[in-house]
């Protein structure tokens, strides 16, 4: 079988996993890498051995032996990113958000369909074990019809001091109350249909980011349940992970508690101090790279190879860049907001 020639746009944190899982893909051969930060990108290269790296999208995307793009650049970057691939007939796997207004994420779908190519928003929490055996009972009645979710994804303040250098043009709600919308619209099969957010800002701003510290948003679903999703980014640094993951799923004939944090299941103490370790979401398992985090990417190539049926899409990622929109506008007016539940 031909090997389908990958792209990856924006080699950082994420950008790197897609670059690891495609280079060792035999389905796949990972031909260039792009990234504004080129000293970055030429030393991932030079580790996995790809022969083009470019400061440009434009100039990756113009490549003929480029099927297929990962855009894994921040929050605020993926929309044109993926207009731009689409145009040159790319399919597309775009780390979550799809785009940061409805009216671009619509735009996005819309091209995509046109172009009959595949577009795919990887939320990988829906291959994360805990939901993922949620979701099976859940579906299969063992508790009953879902009727309330209580969902808490908070970050220490590690991630939006140190680790992203863009967090002031993002917020918690985009970074990291995407994957909690996409869990509770994947859980119950039910949409959003009204909800309000309420929000705290000051200890980031201390710190020159501008952006709000912690969000809370209570979402009214159209079958009648409540989530009620809380996202933090200010835990302390000495917090024995970095993330914190937590759902309480009730329905009428019994409960789910899941704690999903990725670096909790073990910790390594010596002498240059005490940390935890993700074994879940990014292994290395006998020289097989596995995890969740590893899996949504797996599946794309899987989905470009026929040998799978897309399960995130980019109506899945439209519907939670409504929510988002709505959660943020919430909190701009303090009142709750009304939100379409038949929408295209």
């Amino acid at each position: 079988m031909e090997r389908i020639g990958v792209g990856i746009i924006g080699v950082g944190l994420f950008g790197e996993n897609h670059a690891r899982l495609y280079r060792q893909d035999p389905r796949t051969k990972l031909v260039g890498l792009c990234d504004l930060n080129t000293v970055r990108a030429d030393a991932l290269a030079r580790e996995l051995g790809v022969g083009f790296v470019t400061g440009s999208a434009e100039e990756l995307l113009a490549r003929e032996d480029i099927q297929a793009v990962s855009i894994a650049t921040p929050d605020f970057a993926h929309t044109g990113l993926a207009l731009a691939a689409l145009a040159r007939g790319k399919h597309v796997l775009c780390e979550k958000p799809l785009a940061t207004s409805a009216a671009e994420a619509r735009q996005v779908c819309r091209v995509a369909a046109e172009a009959g190519r595949t577009l795919m928003v990887d939320f990988h929490n829906r291959f994360n074990p805990p939901f993922l055996q949620a979701k099976a009972q859940i579906d299969e009645g063992e508790i009953g019809r879902v009727r309330f979710i209580h969902m808490r994804l908070s970050d220490t303040l590690y991630v939006p001091t140190r680790m992203l250098s863009w967090a002031g043009r993002s917020s918690v709600a985009w970074f990291l109350g995407s994957h909690c919308v996409d869990l509770v619209r994947w859980l119950t099969g039910a949409e959003v249909a009204r909800l309000y957010a309420r929000s705290t800002s000051g200890v980031l701003a201390r710190r020159g980011i501008d952006t709000a510290d912690l969000i809370v948003a209570t979402l009214d679903l159209s079958d009648g349940g409540v989530a009620v999703i809380e996202n933090c980014w200010i835990l302390g640094d000495n917090a024995p992970s970095v993330v914190e993951f937590q759902a309480h799923i009730v329905g009428t004939e019994g409960h789910i508690n899941i704690s999903a944090a990725p670096s909790q299941m073990i910790t390594v103490s010596a002498d240059e101090g005490h940390r935890a370790l993700d074994v879940l979401a990014v292994q290395n398992t006998h020289g097989r790279l596995t995890g969740f985090a590893i899996e949504s990417i797996r599946h794309f190539v899987d989905v470009l190879c026929g040998e799978a049926r897309l399960l995130v899409d980019g109506r899945d990622g439209v519907a939670a860049t409504r929510v988002i929109c709505a959660i943020e506008e919430s909190v701009r007016v303090a009142s709750p907001v009304e939100l379409t539940v038949d929408w295209p």
